[in-house]
């Protein structure tokens, strides 16, 4: 009987490598998928920041967390009141391809209030995730592209907003609510030479214009107008009076969010429930062959009144632009309306930039 025991040893050696690789290899991918992420699930994005307009706020200490462990800082230490939704900073900062986040915890300084807030908050990680790879296309960038930063937003009364934003297009994925909390004012300012009164009286008024502090002198802070602009409807834009253009180029919305709509709407698109608009930026051929640039920027109260009354009939609504001539020229209207009654806007302020070229 002859017996091999060096091929022997030799086979079950290499049948325990093979499995002590394929036990590490799945190893691996359990610890992966088990962290919520894989390279596949990691994007080129940033964090920055947001605060409403003649509002300002401060970001004492802000950070976004991936399911996995990493996170990323919210820029903070400045006043901040550019606009709700429009992101300020731009710190490129950590890998390029960074997990997504699935929490945020931030604490904020109010200052019309004199009011510091925190809040822990559990992001759409599925939704965030989703939209990343998904992408949308960009009339800008004429091809597919995704979003690259992600934008947290606070604003007075601890409303706190998440929005996604790319080229063409800012999608909003969570607000919820921070509760009142005391901070060491010191976080903000550490000079005794200066009180934390003037501070804040310095600091508002910086922010806003001569004519907005006039306009504000008196009125108390509306804590709770930015949980007013959550809210959606069902309505579309409508162009009578000739062929609606190609391209809605830009909608901003109250809310936050903008976008683009394509001629004529899918009837996905058609159906999306909207928050109440803001701004409209289009190009519309008025005569035929005759290229006009408009932007139309709607009276936040004169809007909302309209969306709010014509919305309890729980029927489809129209935002039409009419464009007609009448004896004095022509004229220029924004309806809203449903199938049994409109409401006529008269306070948009219309602005047109003349004629365009057509792109051959």
């Amino acid at each position: 009987m002859h017996h091999d025991f060096g091929i022997t040893n030799g086979l079950e050696e290499h049948i325990m490598d093979n499995l002590i690789m394929s036990l590490t290899k799945l190893l691996l991918i359990i610890t992966l998928t088990s962290c919520g992420t894989t390279m596949a699930n990691k994007f080129d994005w940033k964090a920055t920041e947001s605060a409403p307009k003649y509002y300002p706020m401060e970001i004492v200490k802000g950070d976004f967390y991936a399911p996995d462990g990493y996170s990323l800082y919210v820029p903070n230490k400045k006043t901040i009141h550019k606009g709700w939704g429009n992101s300020i900073s731009s710190h490129l900062v950590g890998p390029d391809l960074k997990s997504l986040p699935n929490k945020l915890k931030i604490t904020f300084f109010s200052y019309t209030e004199d009011q510091f807030y925190h809040g822990e908050f559990d992001l759409p990680y599925e939704e965030i995730l989703k939209l990343f790879t998904e992408g949308y296309f960009s009339p800008k960038e004429e091809g597919h592209t995704t979003y690259f930063e992600i934008n947290a937003g606070v604003a007075p009364g601890g409303t706190v907003s998440v929005w996604l934003g790319g080229i063409d297009k800012t999608t909003e994925v969570f607000s919820g609510q921070a509760e009142k909390t005391d901070v060491d004012w010191k976080v903000i300012i550490d000079n005794p030479d200066i009180s934390r009164a003037e501070f804040i009286e310095e600091s508002i008024n910086y922010s806003r214009t001569p004519e907005e502090q006039e306009l504000l002198k008196g009125k108390n802070v509306p804590v709770d107008l930015w949980q007013t602009y959550l809210k959606r409807y069902n309505w579309q834009p409508l162009f009578s009076g000739q062929e609606p253009p190609e391209i809605m180029e830009l909608i901003k919305y109250y809310n936050g969010e903008e976008g683009y709509l394509f001629y004529p709407l899918e009837d996905n698109v058609r159906d999306e429930l909207r928050p109440i608009p803001k701004e409209l930026h289009f190009n519309w051929e008025w005569p035929k062959g005759r290229l006009l640039s408009f932007e139309l920027y709607f009276d936040e109260e004169e809007i909302f009144s309209a969306f709010e009354k014509l919305s309890q009939a729980n029927l489809p609504l129209y935002l039409e632009m009419l464009m007609e001539k009448t004896e004095k020229g022509t004229e220029f209207w924004v309806l809203l309306k449903n199938d049994n009654e409109y409401v006529v806007l008269r306070k948009p302020r219309l602005e047109n930039y003349g004629v365009r070229k057509k792109k051959p």
